[in-house]
């Protein structure tokens, strides 16, 4: 397990593959099942004698001895659809973090584990393609959890637009239960801190129960609950709503007739919002009970843009002529399954053109006494407002708090925000400005659902927009021309391996058009029709750019994925007398090859923080130095910086809505000691930020010399704050200089300018340092720094302080 140093989740619906060397047998030995959708490759032996000798994973497995107990399975010829139930997974002191560099959560017991999937077999291999996570039951407790309670509970307490509106739909709903002569029995679902309960309590609810399974939190909510006196009026029931029990000797006397809960995500639906509100409805609740929220709108709108396209299609690299083409199967694949998050209000308006008015396309009434439908199509016929190609569908949800539709609690974007004014819509510049007055949230985001096809749209012809929806995700589709019924269709799933290979991120780094032609110019000045080239980066197109050009290349992929999506690139370009891919740095050095220029962007699939793809370094290190290299050298940089929201992930709550939080304060700063780095990766173009320094050179690398591995190096030095302003942060990037004229920013994307906003690179992740005290400073104030580079371990130590004292 010594690969499993850090491993990293995202928290959505999971694209999971294994490899076994055998054919598939008539029972499935024990394996390891993956929970991962941003892969990384590693190797672990097999856990049973009667298994092969070892299986291939891609992403991180789950730690412990992780085996199946049971399978069911409906075979057909070529694939089969399975269903795998694993034995309790002990995970302790591991901590996972998503690709946006948050924390999230893992079960420290998961007794039953259930995953849909297909089998497939590949020549002499049988693929275990796993699509979709479907049910999960008894989670129990977690791990360096608390971390979880940072970057997920916490954002969601700072939205206090949203708290006052759950407030004030709670108030409404306990009095009209007394003014109809009844007693105001709450249940809150997940309470989390308590705050939701403790709002009941405030507004004279005559019993309320809350209930929360994780158990640190709830730990934390006991706390909480106590010391802010109602200790006596909230009874805290540890373990799920749906292990509930009501009457005699049960959690609960008697339903309740008002139930409060937050079980939403960005989905909407992805937290398990509908067996939530089901299972609520059927057993926990009265007849007549009001919900708050009442109900939930989700709305789509349909838009035209290369910029947002870019993050799910690799597209070819041109010059004049295309040099690399895209296989057909990548350009045909629908993308990743996982929805794509992101803070909408600040991605730039003409950037995109919306081609439908956002259309409502499904109503989740949690208080009808329907059922909730757990798959579910609607159809609408919708007049296009322009012509163009429809790339995507952007998404966001509303939440009515109340029957009477009087508190709407909206998700929107700022061009659609209820709070905007309609005036204010047109003008862009003013639309900016806009984004800072609308409720900031990190928890609920908007969501971009990529298309399966582009498809073209002609102003004041109709088209239909078809949605689905399972128990926790969406997806669409359009269609031209009448329909007499909706057609069904499977939730989209990669297909080609590269949407599971390469993050969102790292697919719009590679269509990069401005940052391709820097490279691409840099490559030209090095190469011949004879050179020998090693690249060294993870899906490097940049490789066969340079076989175009004449030379031999030989291309580093350690990563089974990205290696296969490589080789599906080399062969749909016909490149494979020039393009040699290799799994190893010892295979390498068996070629005895004498390479005259060793490349890369760089890039690996394992980092996160932009200095560690310094792993280029390290490589480049174990071959002779007088070999030219690209890039010639890496400059890690910074500015300090005053952050209008994202210091809110990490910031104190205190006093919410008249409540004392700070016991969680206190709980995850425990946690934060022990599991936080002191720089996580955030997309810094979401997060709006203004300069009070200017952009300063923490360290320069020369890469053309060896890796001294025998010494640490370190650094320290300060610069001045330029502007007045909060310094809640400091976020730092690298510059690689690929030769004396050219260089490749990871940072911003134009001149930092004191007191202006700062313009950063959409297809790369900046580091950032949050201060856990904010300070207010002055011009003339000065930040310090500490650098140190661990060489043997290639471990990094980066550490920012600031002195008011003039």
């Amino acid at each position: 397990m010594n690969d499993m140093e850090e491993a990293r989740l995202r928290f959505s619906w999971p694209a999971c593959l294994a490899v076994r060397g055998n054919l598939l047998s008539s029972e499935i030995p024990h394996i390891p099942i993956l929970i991962e959708d941003i892969p990384r490759y590693v190797v672990l032996p097999d856990f049973e004698r009667n298994c092969i000798k070892n299986v291939q994973t891609i992403g991180e497995i789950l730690p412990g001895e992780a085996r199946v107990v049971e399978l069911q399975s409906v075979s057909s010829i070529g694939e089969a659809k399975i269903t795998l139930n694993l034995e309790t997974l002990p995970i302790n002191d591991v901590y996972f973090k998503d690709e946006r560099g948050r924390y999230l959560p893992v079960w420290e017991t998961s007794r039953v584990f259930k995953v849909f999937g297909m089998l497939e077999k590949k020549d002499d291999d049988v693929v275990l393609m796993a699509n979709k996570l479907l049910k999960i039951q008894d989670i129990q407790g977690s791990v360096n959890t608390l971390s979880l309670l940072s970057a997920i509970v916490r954002p969601m307490l700072y939205q206090y637009k949203e708290n006052e509106k759950y407030y004030i739909a709670l108030k409404a709903a306990i009095e009209k239960k007394h003014q109809a002569g009844e007693e105001a029995n709450v249940l809150d679902i997940g309470t989390g801190t308590g705050l939701l309960s403790m709002m009941a309590a405030k507004c004279g609810a005559d019993t309320i129960t809350a209930c929360e399974a994780f158990t640190p939190m709830a730990d934390c909510a006991a706390q909480i609950i106590k010391e802010n006196g109602f200790e006596d009026k909230i009874k805290l029931i540890r373990k799920r709503s749906t292990k509930m029990t009501v009457g005699k000797d049960g959690d609960m006397a008697k339903r309740a007739n008002i139930l409060v809960t937050e079980v939403f995500d960005t989905e909407l639906i992805g937290e398990g919002a509908l067996s939530t509100f089901r299972h609520a409805r059927e057993v926990l609740l009265e007849r007549n009970s009001i919900v708050v929220p009442h109900s939930g709108t989700v709305w789509a709108q349909v838009v035209e843009s290369a910029k947002v396209c870019a993050w799910n299609r690799v597209r070819p690299i041109e010059s004049e002529a295309t040099l690399v083409d895209a296989p057909a199967t990548i350009q045909a694949c629908s993308g990743a399954a996982a929805v794509h998050d992101m803070q909408l209000s600040h991605f730039p308006r003409n950037d995109f053109v919306p081609l439908l008015e956002p259309q409502p396309i499904f109503r989740f009434d949690w208080s009808s006494k329907k059922p909730l439908l757990y798959n579910e199509k609607a159809l609408l016929r919708v007049q296009p407002i322009a012509s163009g190609t429809a790339h995507a569908i952007f998404m966001w949800w509303d939440l009515n708090m109340d029957p009477d539709n009087e508190v709407l609690l909206s998700c929107a974007p700022v061009w659609e925000h209820p709070d905007v004014p309609d005036d204010v819509r047109e003008n862009n510049l003013r639309l900016q400005k806009m984004a800072d007055l609308i409720p900031w949230r990190d928890h609920w985001m908007q969501a971009v659902y990529y298309l399966p096809e582009e498809v073209p749209i002609t102003r004041g012809v109709e088209i239909n927009l078809v949605g689905y929806h399972d128990e926790y995700s969406f997806w669409f589709k359009l269609l031209n021309g009448s329909i007499d019924e909706i057609p069904d269709s499977p939730r989209p799933v990669c297909t080609c391996y590269a949407h599971v290979a390469y993050s969102r991120t790292r697919i719009g780094q590679l269509n990069d058009s401005s940052r391709n032609r820097k490279y691409l110019q840099a490559l030209r000045k090095r190469i011949t029709p004879n050179s020998v080239c090693l690249c060294l980066s993870d899906g490097c197109l940049l490789a066969l750019a340079a076989a175009r050009m004449g030379a031999r290349v030989y291309l580093l992929e350690e990563n089974f994925l990205s290696r296969r999506t490589m080789e599906m690139f080399v062969q749909a370009n016909k490149l494979s007398e020039k393009v040699k891919i290799v799994e190893s740095v010892n295979d390498l050095l068996k070629t005895g090859e004498d390479f005259d220029l060793i490349f890369g962007e760089p890039y690996f699939i394992s980092s996160i923080v932009p200095w560690e793809n310094l792993r280029f370094w390290y490589l480049a290190s174990k071959f002779p130095s007088s070999i030219p290299r690209m890039p010639i050298a890496a400059t890690i940089k910074a500015v300090a910086v005053e952050f209008k929201d994202l210091q809110k992930i990490r910031a104190p709550l205190g006093i919410c809505e008249g409540f004392d939080l700070s016991s969680f304060d206190g709980l995850v700063q425990m946690s934060s000691d022990r599991t936080d780095p002191p720089i996580e990766a955030q997309p810094l173009w979401e997060y709006p930020c203004k300069a009070l320094s200017a952009p300063f050179e923490i360290v320069r690398f020369d890469l053309t010399q060896k890796v001294n591995f025998d010494e640490s190096f370190q650094v320290s030095d300060n610069i001045s704050i330029a502007v007045d302003g909060s310094c809640n942060g400091v976020a730092v990037w690298v510059d690689w200089q690929l030769d004396s004229e050219i260089s490749v920013s990871c940072g911003p994307i134009e001149e930092v300018v004191p007191g202006k906003r700062v313009s950063w690179d959409p297809y790369t992740r900046q580091g950032v340092h949050l201060f856990r005290r904010i300070t207010n400073v002055k011009k003339g104030n000065t930040l310090s720094w500490v650098f140190v580079l661990d060489s043997l371990r290639s471990e990094v130590k980066l550490d920012f302080s600031l002195l008011t004292d003039i």
